[in-house]
């Protein structure tokens, strides 16, 4: 038996990918590390549509894939209405992928699928260094598959809505990142038509 200790990758020189989203690219020091599983928790009048395609339109290549399941496929998206989990982990291509969404996932599949979907997809992931962004409805799954599919993953953020008087408010919360400190802020957003904008004001810390 070989007595060899493995070393440990140094975090501090893992390469980040743009999220796609300047001010949330800049408030995590240059954006997501590589090899993440990327959660979003997220009401469906949040802006989750526009952060999910700057997401994915971060990759100029043109060879990364969006999973559509939830809404009218749109030019170089796949439609994934009819794919089940294996099948959609067997057709991810690029280093940027989006499930848009897992939550439809689950529930026509059932937690089981999804977490071995996670599985299998976390392995060729971190191999190819890219990040895949799952989209997951809040308020609709139970407390217990949230709490699966939360541990199986790497990043988390939360797009939380409320309202006071006769204002809107939105913002990001990081509720967990691989291999970057938590911010101790949440990051307020605007929806503009280009898509989600996030301040590049200094980052507190």
């Amino acid at each position: 038996m070989s007595n060899r200790i493995e070393e440990i990758p140094d975090i501090s020189k893992v390469k980040s990918l743009s999220s796609g989203i300047d001010g949330l690219d800049f408030q995590l020091d240059g954006g997501i590390p590589a090899g993440s599983l990327i959660l979003v928790m997220c009401d469906p009048l949040s802006g989750i549509e526009k952060l999910s395609k700057q997401f994915w339109e971060a990759d100029d290549s043109g060879k990364s894939s969006y999973f559509m399941l939830d809404s009218a496929v749109e030019a170089g998206m796949a439609d994934a209405g009819n794919m089940n989990p294996g099948e959609i982990s067997a057709n991810m291509t690029g280093k940027w992928v989006v499930v848009d969404s897992l939550s439809t996932m689950l529930l026509k599949y059932g937690i089981d699928d999804i977490i071995g979907l996670l599985n299998e997809v976390s392995g060729k992931v971190r191999k190819e260094g890219g990040n895949i962004l799952l989209i997951m409805y809040t308020g609709i799954h139970s407390a217990y598959e949230e709490i699966l599919i939360k541990r199986n993953c790497d990043t988390i953020f939360t797009l939380n809505l409320s309202i006071h008087g006769n204002e809107v408010e939105r913002n990001l919360q990081v509720n967990k990142i691989k291999g970057l400190d938590l911010p101790k802020r949440v990051f307020p957003y605007n929806i503009l038509n280009k898509g989600i904008e996030l301040s590049t004001t200094g980052r507190v810390v």
